[in-house]
C-alpha cells in the first residue's frame, strides 16, 4: 500500500464507476436523506472513538447520532471487553448516562435509580418487589454491535451486520490494524463544529486534490500541488472506496516562510518536515510509503463518513455526522507518538496546529455556500473530473448502499 512512483490519476470512467453528473438533490432532498438514515447509518460500521477512550474497567463514552436521535454507550467491562449499548433504561426509556465520557463501573439511571453494570446487565432495582413477574436477567441494556480495529471503536446498529468489520475495511489489512492500534498513539488536539451543509459535502472536500491549487493557494498549494495528489479506487471494497495520496514536488514553491522552515527542523507536523526529523509508531511497514522520498500522507475514505489521514508521526481523523439534509456535525482529531521533549518540538507542534487549522478552514468554508445553491435549486447537478475520481467512487458506494447492494 502507498507506493506511487508516478503521479497518475485513474482514467475517466475507470472501474465502471461511470461519467454521469451527480444530482445535486442528493445533497438537499429530505426524501433522499431519510433513505440514507435507513440504508446507511442504520446498517454500516461507524467509527465512534479510540479504544483508549475506554482504557479501564468502568470507563465509558457516549455517542449521539443526531439524525437518528440515538444515543449509544460504549463501556469497558471487568473482563476487559469493549461493549456498546443503547443509552436507554429498560424501565421507561430514560438515558442512563448523560455525560460525554467518564468512569462508572455501574450506570445508574437518574430517573428511578435502576442500576446496570458495564456488561449491560441490570444489577439493582429500587423496590423490585413492587413489580409483578419481574426478571432482571431479561432487562439488561439493549446491545449494539461493536468491534475494534486499528485502536478505533466501531459500532453497527444492525443487530447482525452482514459483513464483519475486518472484512468491511479491506484492503486495509493487518499491517494497518497493528500500526494504527499501537498504544504509542495519543490524542493531541481536535476541533468540532456544526455546518449548515449536507454531511457529504464535507467529506467530498477531503478526498480530491483538484481544489488544492485554488482553495489553498495562500497556504499549502506550493507544498502539495493538486497534480501531486494521485488517487486509487477500490471497487471491490465495501468500506474503503478510495484513497488520495499526497506528495511534495522536488522544489516547493510559494509558502516557504521562515517560520515554516524553522518548524520543519524540529518535528513531524509541518509539511516541510524531512524524513530524518520524523518519528512514528513502530511497525509501519506496508502502511507508510517510506520508500518514496516525497511522500507526505495517504488519506483513506472509510465509508460512510470518515477520512483517515496516515502520515509518519501523525494520524488525522475527520468524521462527519448528519443532523438534517442541510446541517451536519464535523469533528477532527489528531494523534501523535512520543512526548514533547523540548521547546523546538513544542514550537513545531503549535506551528503545525495553526497551519492545519488554516488549511481546514479553507476546505470547509465553501460548503455552506454550495448548500445554499443546492437548496435553491440553482445548481441541478455536479460534474466530476478524473482528478476527483474518489468522489465518483464515494458516490458509487453510496448508491450501492442505498439500493441495498453495498454489503
Amino acid at each position: 500500500m502507498g507506493n506511487a512512483s508516478v503521479m497518475a490519476i485513474p482514467p475517466l470512467g475507470s472501474h465502471e464507476l461511470g461519467t454521469e453528473a451527480i444530482p445535486s438533490d442528493h445533497y438537499s432532498s429530505q426524501a433522499f436523506f431519510e433513505q440514507e438514515k435507513e440504508n446507511i447509518f442504520k446498517k454500516t460500521w461507524l467509527m465512534v472513538g479510540r479504544e483508549s477512550d475506554v482504557a479501564e474497567h468502568g470507563d465509558y463514552i457516549t455517542y449521539f447520532i443526531d439524525a437518528l436521535e440515538v444515543s449509544i454507550v460504549i463501556t469497558r467491562d471487568k473482563h476487559g471487553q469493549v461493549n456498546a449499548f443503547y443509552n436507554a433504561c429498560t424501565h421507561r426509556g430514560a438515558h442512563v448516562l448523560t455525560e460525554p465520557c467518564g468512569k462508572a463501573k455501574f450506570m445508574t439511571c437518574g430517573f428511578h435509580g435502576w442500576v446496570f453494570d458495564a456488561e449491560g446487565q441490570l444489577a439493582d432495582v429500587p423496590g423490585e418487589d413492587l413489580f409483578a413477574d419481574f426478571d432482571k436477567s431479561k432487562l439488561g441494556l439493549k446491545p449494539v454491535s461493536v468491534d475494534v480495529w486499528g485502536g478505533f471503536v466501531f459500532i453497527n446498529l444492525d443487530p447482525k451486520p452482514s459483513v464483519p468489520l475486518k472484512e468491511y475495511l479491506q484492503p486495509l489489512n493487518e499491517s494497518f490494524d497493528k500500526y494504527l492500534g499501537n498504544k504509542d498513539w495519543t490524542w493531541s488536539y481536535g476541533w468540532r463544529s456544526t455546518f449548515n451543509a449536507n454531511w457529504k459535502l464535507l467529506v467530498d472536500a477531503q478526498i480530491e486534490g483538484y481544489h488544492v491549487d485554488q482553495t489553498h493557494r495562500n497556504t499549502i498549494a506550493g507544498a502539495i500541488p493538486g497534480t501531486y495528489a494521485p488517487a486509487d479506487v477500490y471497487p471491490d471494497s465495501i468500506g474503503v472506496p478510495a484513497r488520495v495520496c499526497a506528495y511534495r514536488p522536488e522544489e516547493m514553491m510559494g509558502i516557504q516562510t521562515d517560520v515554516a522552515l524553522l518548524s520543519a527542523k524540529h518535528g513531524a507536523t509541518s509539511l516541510y518536515t524531512k524524513s530524518e526529523n520524523e518519528f512514528s509508531a513502530d511497525d509501519g511497514a506496508g502502511v507508510l510509503n517510506d520508500d518514496h522520498p516525497l511522500w507526505i500522507f495517504d488519506a483513506y475514505l472509510l465509508f460512510p463518513n470518515v477520512v483517515l489521514f496516515i502520515q509518519k508521526g501523525q494520524i488525522l481523523v475527520q468524521r462527519t455526522l448528519p443532523i438534517s439534509p442541510d446541517k451536519c456535525l464535523w469533528e477532527v482529531d489528531f494523534f501523535h507518538t512520543g512526548e514533547i521533549e523540548n521547546f523546538g518540538q513544542l514550537f513545531n507542534s503549535e506551528q503545525g496546529r495553526i497551519q492545519i487549522r488554516d488549511v481546514l478552514t479553507e476546505d470547509l468554508y465553501t460548503a455552506e455556500g454550495i448548500q445554499m445553491n443546492f437548496n435553491a435549486g440553482i445548481i441541478k447537478e455536479i460534474h466530476i473530473n478524473r482528478q476527483e475520481i474518489p468522489i465518483r467512487a464515494y458516490y458509487h458506494r453510496l448508491m450501492s448502499a442505498m439500493k441495498g447492494t453495498g454489503e
